[in-house]
C-alpha cells in the first residue's frame, strides 16, 4: 500500500522572537502582518471569521503609514517558518538591486510579509484554496486600514497560490470602486508563477468559482510573470484543476483584460487607469535573452540578481 498524505493543520502567526531572528543580518527588516490564527487549533478549518482579519506581528499601522509598501505573499503549503526564511532571501535580493537601479530612498520604503494557512499539505490544494479567499478579505482590510495614499505606492509580489490571495484582495477594492467610489487601488501586482487559472479574468460562468475579474478597478498595474518550465503548473496544477495555470503561459486570452482596462477608464475616470504585461521568462522564450532569467522550476522566480533587477524595473 502507498504512504498516506495526511493533511496538516496550518501553522499560527509567527512570534515577535520568530521575526526578529528572520530579519538577523539583513540590511533592512521587514514586517510581518497575516492572517493566520493565533493557535493551531484556529487554524484547523477556513474560518471567514479568523483567516479574513489581519494580524500585525509587534507592529502597528503606523509603521505602513507614509512610507512605500513593498508587500511578499509567499504560495502554497509554505508553513509560518517557512515563509518568514522566503521573506527574508526575496527581501535581501530586492533591496540589492534597489541599491544598485537607485530608485528609490530606501529609507522611505517598508518591506512586508503577508504570511497566510496555505500549508496544508501537499495534496490538500484545494483546501488552501478556501483559506486563500479569506485571506484575500484580510489583505483588503489591511490596505483599506492603511487608507488613501496620494504620493505613496502599494506594491504587491505574489508566488503561485499567494497570486489568489492578491487578486481576491483587488477585487475586494474593486468592488468597493465600482460601487462606492472609494478609490483605494493597489499600484502595481507581480504575480509570479500565478496558481490560479489562466481565465482567472474571465467572468465565471454558473458554478465556476475563484474568478477576479474586478481586481481591473482595484488595481492600476499587473504583471504577470511566466515559465513553461514550471513543472508545479504543468503537472500537479493542471491536473487539480482540469486548466492551465495563469503562471504557466499566461492568460487564456487578453481580451477580457483589454476590455477590463477600456471599462476601468469609463467608470472610475480618464486618470483611473488598468494596464497590464506578461513576462515570458521559459527557457525558451521568444523575447527573453538573458539566461539568468530563466525559470525551470516553481521555486526559481528569485534565485539571482538579474531576476530582482528585472522586478525592481516592475515595482520599484
Amino acid at each position: 500500500m502507498g504512504r498516506q498524505v495526511i493533511r496538516q493543520t496550518p501553522k499560527p502567526m509567527p512570534t515577535p522572537a520568530a521575526v526578529l531572528a528572520a530579519n538577523t543580518g539583513l540590511p533592512k527588516p521587514f514586517l510581518v502582518a497575516g492572517c493566520r490564527g493565533t493557535s493551531a487549533n484556529e487554524n484547523r478549518l477556513p474560518r471567514f471569521d479568523i483567516h479574513g482579519m489581519y494580524r500585525l506581528v509587534d507592529t502597528d499601522l503606523a509603521a505602513f503609514r507614509d512610507k512605500q509598501l513593498i508587500i511578499f505573499i509567499p504560495g502554497y503549503n509554505t508553513t509560518t517558518a517557512e515563509t518568514l526564511s522566503s521573506a527574508a532571501s526575496f527581501f535581501r535580493l530586492l533591496h540589492s538591486s534597489l541599491l544598485r537601479e537607485n530608485r528609490v530612498d530606501l529609507d522611505d520604503i517598508s518591506f512586508v510579509l503577508f504570511t497566510w494557512p496555505g500549508d496544508v499539505g501537499t495534496v490538500y490544494f484545494n483546501d488552501a484554496q478556501e483559506y486563500a479567499h479569506h485571506s484575500g478579505t484580510a489583505l483588503y482590510r489591511l490596505v483599506s486600514d492603511i487608507g488613501p495614499r496620494p504620493k505613496n505606492t502599494i506594491s504587491v509580489v505574489a508566488h503561485s497560490l499567494g497570486a489568489h490571495v492578491g487578486l481576491r484582495a483587488f477585487s475586494i477594492l474593486g468592488e468597493r470602486n465600482f460601487h462606492q467610489r472609494q478609490f483605494i487601488r493597489v499600484d502595481r501586482a507581480l504575480l509570479l508563477a500565478a496558481a490560479v487559472e489562466d481565465d482567472a479574468f474571465h467572468r465565471p460562468q454558473r458554478g465556476e468559482e475563484y474568478h477576479f475579474p474586478e481586481a481591473a478597478f482595484g488595481l492600476r498595474q499587473l504583471h504577470m510573470v511566466v515559465s513553461r518550465g514550471d513543472e508545479v503548473l504543468s503537472g500537479a496544477f493542471r491536473i487539480n484543476e482540469n486548466d492551465r495555470a495563469l503562471g504557466y503561459n499566461g492568460p487564456e486570452s487578453m481580451e477580457p483584460l483589454v476590455s477590463l482596462a477600456r471599462r476601468v477608464q469609463e467608470v472610475l475616470g480618464e486618470t483611473e487607469k488598468f494596464g497590464f504585461e506578461l513576462h515570458d521568462f521559459s527557457p525558451n522564450s521568444a523575447y527573453i535573452m538573458n539566461p539568468n532569467l530563466y525559470v525551470h522550476s516553481h521555486g526559481e522566480y528569485w534565485r539571482n540578481a538579474d531576476q530582482l533587477n528585472y522586478y525592481v524595473n516592475l515595482i520599484g
